[in-house]
């Protein structure tokens, strides 16, 4: 009698779990984007660079509006839309980017922070630009000094760092006239110093890297492009926190094979350029 009670009770468990997530699959929200980052709202093969709708270049206003997302069709407000009108939210953008790029992470044993950052961003889920940009920064400088042999609670300290990076949004590099990049280094600062607002000995040392990265970045100039300004982060905060630890980063020397990809590529200004 027991033993069949059980059996039926699984026997719903198991009906409830296929109806629910039958009902989640045929949902319109999961129907206008496969978020795999492979495919967008219409069904398409989402664009690498661009708009992720219809690859037309992103236009980038002086004064905010409220646009409605082309895919989860929440209001936000925005200075970005594409020369198409269509605007992506940051949430839909950086979709699907997160779970490949720490699994990724977490099993590497990667030591050279370029290299490592190279792979990251060769994810098919990682686009040409984004706001996945200024999370990816400080998770691979977590990771690179991880398996250089730095003492850390890694698990703790990536998951403290992803929920900080991802409240960076897109465009600070103009708008905040913050890179976001910059702000990820300083996020990875921040979580290896133990940092917060009222530590005297520690405050000091988020606010050097990201300066420094920030002026080395102004030096290169505009306009913006994720790919440099990430590696350019790297390379800064790797010196810089090289000097408080005895673990010694190695850093390739890169050439960008990203610059067909760019529109806005400053080509032989940039320390990456590859003709």
């Amino acid at each position: 009698m027991i033993v069949k009670m059980l059996y039926h009770y699984f026997f719903i468990l198991c009906y409830t779990y296929y109806i629910v997530n039958t009902i989640k699959i045929n949902s319109s929200e999961v129907n206008q984007m496969d978020h795999t980052n492979n495919s967008c709202c219409c069904g398409e093969a989402e664009y690498f660079s661009g708009c992720l709708i219809c690859g037309a270049p992103i236009t980038y206003r002086a004064e905010s509006s409220i646009q409605t997302c082309s895919i989860c069709h929440k209001e936000q407000l925005t200075n970005a839309v594409c020369e198409n009108g269509h605007f992506i939210c940051d949430a839909c953008h950086s979709y699907g980017t997160y779970a490949p790029v720490i699994t990724t992470l977490r099993d590497s044993t990667e030591k050279d922070a370029l290299l490592l950052l190279e792979k990251i961003m060769d994810l098919p889920s990682v686009h040409m630009h984004g706001p996945e940009h200024h999370a990816i920064v400080p998770c691979v400088l977590l990771t690179a000094f991880r398996n250089n042999g730095e003492h850390m609670d890694y698990d703790a300290a990536l998951s403290e760092i992803c929920k900080r990076a991802k409240q960076v949004p897109g465009g600070t590099c103009d708008y905040w006239g913050v890179c976001g990049a910059a702000a990820g280094a300083g996020i990875f600062m921040s979580v290896m110093t133990g940092s917060s607002p009222l530590h005297k000995d520690a405050w000091p040392f988020p606010q050097k890297l990201v300066s420094i990265i920030l002026s080395r970045l102004a030096d290169v100039g505009g306009p913006r492009c994720c790919k440099r300004t990430s590696r350019i982060a790297i390379e800064e905060a790797v010196h810089f926190y090289s000097q408080f630890c005895s673990v010694n980063i190695p850093l390739s020397s890169i050439t960008c094979k990203y610059c067909k990809d760019n529109r806005e590529c400053i080509q032989e200004d940039c320390p990456y350029y590859s003709e």
